[in-house]
């Protein structure tokens, strides 16, 4: 085990990452570690939406857009059909309620109406200093071997999701996670591919790893480091984590579509405030497997080196979706 842990660090070493190795997944159908745990069911507006388009990844991807109304920013009710979850925090049941997993973090991750982007509610983060681990909240769909919430028949080779976020004035520092994409693959949380969302510095970086030879898929467990295949870093350019640009809403818009079995032609690209920051088209995330789609994204809070300060953020309007959900809706 000691060995397989220094492998682990080493190989995040070597590709420039470094990940959460001592978090471990809740139980299958999820309560959360550290929280309180859906029901594997979604509350509200998540439990409608459409399926997976199977556009071609070769396609450009669409904008995110940005401005509106605030009245225009909040979910849309009902759900558009292409749209598979949306939460803009405006609801009063337990948000626990809404997703498969959620931590609160000892009440450090809750929802407040001190600040919002739409509405008058959001997620506020509160970051003490040298925290790691600050709450998070996980959304399963389609047929998934962990759990699912929602649209139980279906695979998604192509998804969208956005969130909107806000570092108090004043931050310091670079968060490192931020988000992340996956097809899990096995009850045991195998993962074939994982499109991750964190910061280097001060701008946000896509970072994409398969996890598949063949049509095999090669990682046993949570982040097995061991057997991921980094498949190339996609920096930002907007400075959203420096002090200097602290204080105002960002809205993060990522994109993924699976390549076509065999294939190098998948996708991975992310906006900010409706301006395109980064993008690959060649990736080679699954191989030849097909066995699932995408089938969850976390929205995570968890700082590698602990935060320097004691400092606040904050989620609003986060969705998931098969077509681009911009900054307006």
């Amino acid at each position: 085990m000691w060995l397989l842990w220094l492998a682990a660090v080493a190989l995040a070493a070597a590709t420039g990452c470094s990940e959460d190795d001592d978090w471990e997944p809740g139980p299958t159908g999820g309560s959360a570690a550290g929280g309180s745990g859906g029901a594997g069911a979604t509350g509200g507006a998540g439990a409608t939406g459409g399926g997976g388009s199977g556009a071609s990844s070769s396609s450009g991807g669409g904008t995110g857009g940005s401005g509106g109304s605030t009245a225009s920013r909040l979910c849309p009710n009902p759900l558009p059909s292409s749209w598979i979850f949306c939460d803009d925090f405006e609801s009063s049941d337990p948000v626990a309620d809404r997703y498969f997993e959620f931590s609160a973090d000892d009440g450090d991750f809750k929802r407040v109406d001190s600040e919002a982007w739409s509405g008058s509610h959001s997620m506020e983060v509160v970051f003490q200093s040298g925290e790691v681990e600050a709450g998070g909240m996980k959304v399963t769909f389609g047929r998934n071997p962990i759990g699912t919430q929602s649209h139980t028949e279906q695979d998604f080779t192509e998804i969208y999701w956005r969130m909107v976020l806000k570092n108090q004035e004043g931050w310091t520092g670079s968060p490192a996670k931020l988000s992340r994409a996956t097809a899990f693959a096995g009850s045991d949380w195998s993962q074939a591919m994982i499109a991750h969302l964190w910061s280097s510095g001060d701008v946000l970086l896509g970072d994409p790893a398969g996890c598949v030879s063949g049509s095999a898929v090669q990682c046993q467990g949570y982040n097995d480091f061991n057997n991921l295949s980094w498949l190339g870093q996609l920096p930002g350019t907007t400075p959203i984590f420096s002090t200097a640009a602290s204080g105002v809403w960002r809205c993060i818009e990522g994109h993924a579509t699976l390549n076509d079995p065999g294939s190098s032609n998948g996708v991975f690209e992310f906006w900010i405030d409706g301006n395109l920051e980064s993008r690959a088209d060649d990736l080679d995330w699954r191989g030849s497997w097909t066995e699932y789609g995408i089938n969850a994204v976390f929205f995570e809070n968890y700082w590698n080196a602990g935060s320097p300060v004691t400092q606040r953020r904050y989620f609003d309007d986060i969705a998931i979706a098969t077509v681009p959900i911009g900054c307006t809706t």
